[in-house]
């Protein structure tokens, strides 16, 4: 067994189980790990402002669209394409779902009878608060040159929602895979489900998502200079089953991303140099007096926000889920 380090994790979502969460599981290839209230290494997230009140090594892990900052962590795993020395590392969420992401690489059956199978030109599946006006404009757009079927909340052309995502997107040609928002290394695992479920995603978000996945295999709307281009070029897909059957036979990811078990083994290579080393040498935040009384401003703001209606009803929020 490696060396005792004692952690803690806090301001991750509701119902966060830090047992169950892949850095937990990392941690214990190489070490001895204790949960503790006096920690000297903090995992913290974005959904609080409790990691302020830890002063210990600190790193910051997200999936969501936020850049971290680095006046409050020592290190960050998170989506940007940043360069920081040994302080960051980039680890998109469609990492953590194994099984979903053997079923995007896993092209290689797709025949003519499949294509015959589809009973479905496009799926879109999105929940109502997932609004996003570029998605709504290309629903819209799209609709114009076929049908194109909703089974989530948001624009539902159904009789009612449908509970799984994956068999519903399976029946049809294409996917409306659009992110939340348009920002460099915002990569969620949308893409990755549309690709698992069998279909030709078309892509919206990340305007360098070729740095990650083969835009062969999908339609990249940052390709094209107008919606009007994309559904062009989804046209000519649609229309040409030879072309059609090409794309599904490309695979998805071609570089190193294809790899996850090495994915994961650079995670922990990147975790470990910060656990290797001295603890005092581990700290890489700034302990100026312009950065602390920074931090000391961002204490108030976090308590402010709490007492206000906004953080009261977050805190409803976050003890029904508990109970759930």
């Amino acid at each position: 067994m490696g060396k005792l380090i004692k952690v803690a994790f806090v301001d991750f979502e509701p119902g966060f189980e830090p047992e169950k969460s892949l850095l937990y599981r990392m941690l214990l290839h190489n070490y001895q790990v204790e949960l503790s209230k006096e920690p000297d290494y903090l995992f913290y997230s974005n959904y609080g402002e409790r990691h302020l009140h830890y002063d210990c090594v600190r790193i910051f892990y997200t999936r969501e669209n936020i850049t971290p900052d680095f006046n409050f962590c020592d290190y960050a795993i998170a989506l940007d394409y940043l360069t920081l020395g040994d302080r960051y590392f980039r680890f998109p969420a469609y990492y953590l779902d194994r099984e979903t992401f053997a079923q995007m690489n896993d092209k290689t059956y797709f025949t003519s009878d499949n294509i015959r199978s589809k009973g479905c030109f496009c799926g879109f599946h999105y929940e109502a608060e997932a609004d996003t006006p570029e998605r709504n404009l290309f629903f819209d757009r799209l609709s114009e040159y076929r049908a194109v079927e909703s089974g989530g909340a948001l624009r539902n052309t159904l009789e009612g929602v449908v509970s799984e995502k994956q068999p519903f997107l399976a029946n049809c040609k294409f996917s409306i895979a659009f992110e939340e928002c348009s920002q460099p290394g915002y990569t969620s695992p949308v893409l990755m489900e549309a690709f698992a479920a069998q279909t030709i995603p078309i892509y919206w978000g990340n305007p360098f998502i070729g740095r990650e996945f083969n835009t062969q295999a999908f339609v990249n709307c940052h390709d094209f200079r107008s919606w009007s281009e994309v559904i062009d070029a989804v046209r000519r897909i649609d229309q040409n089953d030879e072309l059609y059957l090409k794309m599904m036979r490309t695979p998805a990811l071609t570089g190193p991303e294809r790899d996850i078990d090495r994915m994961e083994e650079n995670l922990l290579a990147f975790l470990s140099s910060i656990f290797e080393r001295p603890l005092e040498r581990a700290y890489r935040r700034s302990r100026a007096v312009a950065r602390n009384t920074f931090e000391k401003r961002a204490r108030i703001k976090g308590v402010l926000y709490r007492i206000s209606p906004w953080g009261l009803l977050e805190i409803v929020k976050s003890l029904l889920m508990k109970r759930r």
